[in-house]
């Protein structure tokens, strides 16, 4: 059996054109697909090919696959439907899975012969039994904790080319989040739950690596001070550096901060949001304090971590004075990278269903819900105001001014902040879409 797993990507959706642009690295290498590499029955004898297409291309015959499994968020659901309907015309018949098919299992049947409904560490195995013989469900859903707590195989990261991502060593640590945000589809695909792994199967799977820093890739990892502390220890042992994600409430707390510092931890990834403290609370950002923001960027840096801090355009109520106070703060307080986006109400959050009984929704063209286009009629400004503010916010940072005002107070090492602000400053001039508002 010849299994090919692929991560679909939107880039690819504009007949190929796009692929001549995306010079350079993937960010991080994803673990969903190595991680259904490692959980094929070894009783199936299953030749397993991993595409992620950020980096490589599906060949148009699909690498002769007896079974293609495709991975898509909500972006790029569009492009897995592409890849899923060209297979199967060709008689290969398709799994789909992922955040989007999870959300709308209906819309992604219509291009698959199974899905699956959340995350497949049991579902994905017992698939592949039912497909050898012959009896393949149209639909999966299966409980996955204590799988992830106790049996997650370490990934098949050989199914990679390491050498094709910023960072190759990836993994997960814990799932879920204990904050509710609205806007954030991770509660709802977690079930509102959080859940760690086994510290002894994640230092394995560190020891596995190949040498090299290390990305954690959950949402909130390192919430619980017991468990921070015991994957801090760990990753010290390891003699690794590493970056993360982190909430205010984590990043806040310099005894925190200290410890993961020592442990290895050189950068964080932030979810500000907002400036406005308004515009959290009506989105469940409970946790993140403004007022705590600016002393909370200097303790960082003056403890040796670099900030990529996110923030998002089109809360309810935010006028159009938001852009140019956002960017303010973020030259003021000299955040390493940020990463701006549109409001976007993915399929399955509250968001969605709130905008949808709204009328708000403008369209469903869902390669457009990739945080760089407006998908919906905002309260504070109109639909032009909110995409011009965006590319406003875009251009001032990625400016040769503010790139150098920034990196003049870099936590690490300044050259390689400036070489990230120059790859962001060639993200923004590429991907940006030029067009503002779009039609319903």
């Amino acid at each position: 059996m010849r299994i090919l797993l692929i991560n679909a990507s939107a880039l690819r959706l504009d007949d190929g054109r796009r692929w001549h642009e995306t010079r350079g690295k993937g960010a991080y290498a994803p673990t969903t697909l190595t991680t259904l590499g490692a959980l094929v029955p070894p009783e199936l004898n299953a030749e397993v090919t991993l595409i992620d297409e950020t980096v490589d291309r599906v060949p148009a015959d699909f690498g002769g696959a007896d079974l293609v499994g495709i991975s898509a968020m909500t972006c790029d659901s569009l492009r897995a439907y592409q890849l899923a309907d060209a297979a199967r015309s060709m008689k290969i018949p398709v799994v789909l899975g992922g955040y989007h098919p999870t959300f709308m299992p209906q819309e992604a049947g219509e291009h698959a012969d199974a899905v699956v409904k959340g995350f497949a560490e049991v579902a994905w195995p017992q698939l592949l039994r039912d497909f050898a013989r012959g009896s393949m469900l149209p639909l999966y859903e299966a409980d996955w904790q204590d799988a992830f707590v106790s049996n997650l195989p370490a990934p098949r990261r050989d199914l990679l080319r390491p050498k094709a991502y910023a960072i190759a060593n990836t993994l997960e640590t814990a799932r879920g989040c204990a904050n509710s945000c609205s806007f954030c589809v991770v509660p709802p695909m977690h079930q509102r739950r959080y859940v760690q792994r086994r510290m002894d199967q994640i230092a394995a799977d560190i020891r596995s690596m190949p040498a090299g820093p290390v990305a954690l890739l959950d949402a909130n990892p390192a919430e619980c001070p017991e468990f921070a502390a015991n994957l801090f220890a760990v990753l010290a042992g390891a003699g690794r550096k590493w970056f993360s994600c982190a909430s205010l409430k984590s990043a806040a707390d310099r005894q925190w901060v200290r410890a993961a510092r020592s442990s290895g931890c050189r950068g964080l990834v932030i979810g500000f949001e907002s400036i406005d403290a308004g515009s959290l609370a009506g989105a469940g950002k409970t946790c993140n304090d403004v007022k705590l923001y600016g002393q909370t960027c200097r303790m960082l840096h003056d403890e040796g971590i670099a900030i990529l801090g996110c923030f998002m355009f089109g809360f309810d109520g935010e006028q159009p004075a938001v852009f140019e106070r956002t960017v303010e703060f973020v030259n003021d307080h000299r955040i390493d990278l940020v990463l701006y986006s549109a409001y976007t109400p993915f399929p399955g959050t509250s968001a969605w269903s709130r905008l949808q009984a709204q009328n708000r929704i403008l369209t469903n063209d869902w390669s457009r819900y990739d945080g760089r286009h407006v998908v919906f009629e905002p309260s504070g400004m109109t639909v032009d105001q909110l995409q011009a503010g965006l590319h406003y916010a875009w251009k001032e940072t990625y400016g040769f001014r503010s790139i150098l005002k920034r990196v003049a107070g870099a936590a690490t090492l300044p050259l390689i902040d400036l070489a990230l602000n120059l790859n962001f400053r060639y993200y923004r001039r590429t991907f940006l879409p030029a067009e503002l508002a779009i039609e319903p």
